[in-house]
């Protein structure tokens, strides 16, 4: 029976590393020193009064929160080793060979950084454009011209980014009901204030960066030459005016935030119908997508409002909104004039902010613009086959244990533990990087053209996406590039693809044991594979179809199995007047749990005959629990652990830790007894998978 705490669990330590303060000491006595100390430890703290100070305890005291920044974690740290990793990348490359695809990134850069040659030409790069814009002279061709500049730079289904820099966006990517194929997908787009909110909001912020972003409209028509009559202040003000309204009519996030407006599945005829005052067969066939027959609309009010005010608003007005979005879209890459209000042009910074340093912008774009080449790169030389081979043999080794917890659960149907083991055995679990690259040698990169490098990245990434319409669903493509920190789920796809550069020290170390690599990417692995069978997962079959396939008692019975843990976790608090939510965090701190079972499962069979040493497997346990809780280590100051503790479905990474207390072999590891603050009594340690 779950036994709850008599008091509010505060380990001492957490909360002082809560507020970036330094450790508190232990206020007894230490044991006795063992004959052999894990490094970077505190044996002046007992495990059972609080593992993540005793796990920690080096790294704790060695390590402060920059200024300026609201917590350390592991993530933060890795994000600065990546990059560096990844800066040094492309700093090298400008000795790679012609053609290769280092010189590719280099080259990008060098364009960036190349301001005489910017400055040299001037705005011919963007000329061939505006003469387009120019010769719009009816709602037939800028429907024409519109179309054209549809771009896949949407990603509904995976990244959660739901709008495009054009009018209208594509993505093409696995629907929700199990398609075979890709499905096309519109998006609603076209704003240059970073949300919809930037326009409609009273906030005097947002009142402020309304009137910043029409002054740079208005700026910027200057200096290009649109200043005759109508002025460039009146012609900024209808731009503003008709974003304004391009705003009014897209979907909230929280209402493109739904998997389900993949069911707006618009005909062509659809279209014309429901969206009227745009030559829709036009703008497809100007967008390359003449043949498809059907779309996801995935904001229909967008798309409303997109055909509504082509119909209705002055062609000048749609001429001057689509000369704006040119020079915003490469006003970082043509001369001083314009390149000063870029920053403005994007509804960024406040007043009197400035530009970060062109070298360091030329890096940041670099890196993002050139994400697919760096990847590349960054795999060759910082995930290497034996990185891959080894965390490959602890995936199959997790998944295999976790199949293993599943057969035996006694809350699942039988019905149900079939369609979760099927999910197991069929899912792409990819690791460090994708095992097919899309290669480069179809892209052209100039060092004296950084107009063109932009837009023929651009056209590439475009005409990749198109070539995907009515194909077979690839379910080992990738979401992330490999030198992003992080992993994405994907349900449609029933895969997850784990990044190379999360696959770092303390997330992973190739010099380290198996226990110690078990405790700390086994169990992240771990963690990720119950989401695809869990009360996210249930609602995805094995191929990708949103329906849900636990049982009502499924569901009942897994809310009994899990509601000790949701008490645990609300017995934890950081501040003196804020707890955890247990409920609020539930499904993260069960994944949690089932993933530190299911590696430590996993961990222990490959012991094999040395199963039988006491001594050995009690040091190889510590290890394993150790690495763990160095896994998550983190500190926090106040008003960011108050922001987490209020808004996030994760337990501060402090917090993550003490699920320890359910596993029995953690007690035995470091001989928690009762009394201690974390000690359980067996009956009371939560079981789920």
């Amino acid at each position: 029976m779950f036994k709850v705490l008599s008091r509010p669990f505060i380990a001492p330590s957490l909360l002082a590393m809560a507020i970036g303060c330094a450790p508190a000491q232990a206020q007894t006595p230490a044991e006795p020193a063992a004959k052999t100390i894990e490094p970077g430890v505190d044996a002046s703290i007992k495990p059972g009064d609080d593992f993540f100070a005793f796990a920690n305890g080096a790294w704790l005291k060695a390590n402060d929160i920059p200024a300026g920044k609201p917590r350390l974690i592991v993530r933060d740290e890795l994000a600065t080793l990546t990059r560096a990793q990844v800066v040094k990348l492309v700093d090298d490359a400008s000795t790679a060979p012609a053609g290769s695809t280092g010189r590719k990134v280099a080259d990008f850069r060098a364009a960036w950084l190349n301001e005489a040659a910017i400055e040299a030409k001037g705005t011919t790069p963007i000329k061939p454009m505006l003469d387009r814009i120019d010769r719009v002279n009816d709602k037939r061709a800028l429907t024409k011209l519109l179309g054209s500049g549809v771009r896949a730079d949407a990603d509904p289904m995976n990244l959660a980014v739901y709008r495009s820099a054009h009018l209208i966006g594509l993505a093409v990517q696995p629907s929700i009901h199990g398609e075979k194929n890709y499905a096309a997908f519109l998006l609603q787009g076209g704003l240059g204030l970073p949300s919809r909110e930037h326009y409609l909001s009273a906030d005097p912020a947002m009142r402020a960066a309304r009137t910043r972003y029409q002054e740079a409209i208005a700026s910027v028509l200057m200096t290009a030459g649109f200043d005759h009559a109508p002025s460039a202040s009146q012609r900024a003000e209808a731009v503003m005016a008709l974003e304004t309204a391009i705003a009014q009519s897209h979907a909230t996030h929280e209402v493109s935030d739904n998997e389900r407006n993949a069911d707006n599945q618009w005909t062509r005829a659809d279209f014309a119908r429901q969206a009227p005052g745009m030559d829709w067969p036009e703008f497809f066939a100007a967008a390359g997508v003449a043949r498809q027959v059907s779309f996801v609309a995935w904001q229909p009010s967008a798309m409303k409002g997109a055909a509504a005010l082509i119909g209705s608003q002055p062609l000048q007005t749609w001429k001057d909104y689509l000369r704006v979005r040119v020079i915003a879209t490469y006003a970082d890459v043509l001369p001083h004039a314009f390149a000063d209000q870029a920053l403005a042009l994007r509804g960024e910074g406040a007043v009197g902010q400035r530009q970060a340093p062109r070298a360091e912008r030329a890096t940041d774009v670099t890196l993002l613009a050139m994400s697919e080449a760096i990847g590349n790169l960054y795999a060759e030389r910082h995930f290497t086959a034996a990185h891959k081979a080894r965390v490959q043999t602890i995936l199959a080794n997790v998944n295999a244990a976790f199949s293993r917890r599943v057969e035996a659960v006694t809350w699942m149907s039988a019905e149900s533990k079939a369609v979760a083991l099927a999910k197991l055995k069929a899912m792409y679990f990819g690791l460090g990087y994708p095992e097919k690259w899309k290669g480069m040698s179809d892209l052209a990169m100039d060092p004296t053209d950084a107009v063109g490098n932009v837009q023929r990245l651009s056209e590439r990434q475009y005409r990749q996406t198109l070539s995907r319409l009515g194909k077979p669903v690839d379910h080992t493509e990738w979401s992330i590039a490999p030198q992003l920190i992080g992993g994405v789920l994907m349900f449609q796809q029933n895969s997850y693809n784990f990044s190379a550069a999360l696959m770092q020290l303390s997330k992973f170390d190739l010099a380290a044991s198996d226990a110690a690599n078990y405790g700390a990417i086994g169990a992240i692995i771990g963690h990720e594979m119950s989401h695809t069978v869990d009360t996210l997962g249930a609602e995805y079959e094995v191929n990708g179809r949103a329906r849900r396939w636990w049982t009502p008692e499924d569901i009942a019975r897994h809310m009994a199995a899990s509601a000790p843990l949701a008490s645990q976790y609300n017995g934890y608090q950081p501040l003196p007047d804020v707890a955890v939510n247990g409920k609020q965090t539930l499904n993260e701190n069960t994944a949690d749990l089932c993933g530190l079972n299911s590696a430590f499962d996993a961990y222990r069979a490959t012991l094999g005959d040395k199963v039988h040493d006491k001594a050995y497997v009690h040091q190889q346990d510590r290890q394993f629990f150790i690495a763990f809780a160095r896994s998550w280590r983190g500190k926090y100051r106040e008003e960011a652990l108050r922001k987490q503790l209020a808004t996030d479905n994760h337990a501060p990474e402090n917090y993550r830790i003490a699920t320890v207390r359910n596993l029995d072999a953690w007690y035995e590891a470091f001989n928690v007894l009762p009394g201690q603050q974390l000690y359980l009594e067996p009956a009371a340690r939560v079981r789920i998978w």
